[in-house]
């Protein structure tokens, strides 16, 4: 019973690491011209992805986990709503929300450093608790928003923030695992 849930945290790990990792050169490589269909695009997708997780709340056996879910998807949807919405705060809705995205993902990736893999006697934990910090300092900067101020420009450093987001969350999953036996 361990295992199999070991075994969809470690399935579920890797695709988030390929949704960042796509979604990042995406946003790197698409060009000028369609930057504002991209920006469109992810509304629509954030607003599908907060219904798809409501309906699964209205299915669900309504315990905290779900509840969580539930409010999770309502700020989706606020986001969804705003992308589309506020077109002329789009480099500030952006930037907060991608920014608060990488400060959870660095706090997550250094909880994971300290908490799984230097008990665990790993060489090499302090490179995944840098690169964590890193990940958190970046959330910071683009919450700053410091230099950029066109959308193009920020997609781009958002997604190449995405990109690091998802090598370090590849690396805290190859530290991870394989789990040893005591």
């Amino acid at each position: 019973m361990l295992f199999q849930e070991l075994n969809k945290i470690k399935r579920t790990s890797i695709n988030i690491s390929m949704v960042l990792m796509t979604l990042g050169l995406i946003m790197v490589i698409c060009p000028e011209r369609y930057i504002d269909s991209l920006i469109e695009g992810l509304g629509y997708v954030l607003l599908v992805v907060a219904t798809v997780m409501a309906l699964q709340y209205l299915s669900s056996k309504k315990v905290l986990f779900n509840t969580i879910q539930l409010m999770a998807a309502l700020i989706l949807a606020l986001l969804g709503i705003s992308v589309l919405a506020f077109r002329e705060h789009i480099l500030q809705i952006l930037g907060w929300s991608f920014g608060i995205l990488m400060i959870l993902q660095g706090i997550e990736a250094i909880y994971s450093a300290l908490m799984y893999v230097r008990p665990s006697k790993r060489s090499g934990w302090w490179l995944l608790t840098i690169l964590a910090a890193v990940l958190l300092a970046l959330g910071i900067l683009i919450i700053l928003n410091p230099w950029w101020n066109t959308p193009a420009d920020l997609l781009k450093v958002i997604g190449a923030a995405l990109l690091f987001d998802a090598l370090v969350g590849v690396l805290r999953l190859i530290w991870i695992w394989p789990i040893k036996a005591e």
